[in-house]
């Protein structure tokens, strides 16, 4: 069995360098340390493994793949939380945790496709809504992290991060620059001590600069034409 640093053939590193992996790190920090202590390695060992899962209850294959996550056996990890999936435990936990585990991974696009299905079925699930933008930001799918992001701005305006994120997606083109204003205040606004407060305060003071600029250009071209005007 391959150890959790194999990646399928159709798994593919981002396009670029993983920019928000440290956020989301954050995000999902949560998780290998809660479900702590249990160790399972008996069942493990087993060469009849395959067998014995199916008497192994949901909750101690969550278990499991906690266990193996934690030894950094993430492929194995995984393969328990999905048939803890579908043995009926709580989709929201596994759901999580899968997405832990493949981005520990790098398989951005398997925390992709575990999301998917449950968040076509939760829409609502802001917090992993956010999670998945982060991950289509780092694969350099930008236009579809922009649309989660102006969702869930929306819909849950309260959370501060998805306002700086939107922010900083607008920043890097050009014709949305002027949109990041509004969402880089709201950030401050919610979150004035936030991770991202010194950030966000340059980014306004930067924006203030460039606008002022054009402003001086403008006042000078009209002062010049006053004076070639005179006589």
């Amino acid at each position: 069995m391959s150890n959790g640093s194999t990646r399928s053939s159709g798994e593919l590193r981002p396009t670029r360098a993983l920019s928000p992996s440290r956020e989301l790190g954050l995000l999902l920090a949560a998780g290998l340390a809660t479900l702590g202590g249990c160790h399972h390695t008996t069942l493990h060992e087993r060469p009849d493994l395959q067998a014995e899962l199916s008497t192994v209850s949901a909750e101690d294959l969550v278990l499991l793949a906690v266990s193996h996550a934690r030894a950094g056996d993430l492929l194995r990890a995984e393969q328990y939380l999905t048939a803890a999936r579908q043995r009926g435990y709580e989709e929201r936990a596994v759901v999580y945790w899968l997405v832990r585990v493949c981005v520990a991974a790098s398989r951005y696009r398997s925390a992709l496709i575990h999301s998917a299905g449950y968040l076509r079925d939760h829409p609502s699930d802001w917090s992993l809504r956010l999670v998945v933008a982060t991950i289509h930001e780092a694969l350099g799918n930008l236009d579809r992290a922009q649309l989660e992001l102006e969702r869930i701005v929306v819909a849950e305006p309260s959370i501060s991060l998805a306002h700086y994120r939107l922010a900083m997606l607008y920043r890097t083109r050009d014709a949305e620059r002027e949109r990041a204003k509004p969402h880089l205040e709201e950030y401050l606004r919610l979150a004035p001590d936030g991770r991202h407060a010194a950030e966000a305060r340059s980014a306004l003071s930067e924006a203030a600069v460039l606008m002022i600029g054009p402003r001086l250009m403008s006042g000078a071209g009209a002062s010049g034409v006053g004076k070639g005007a005179t006589p």
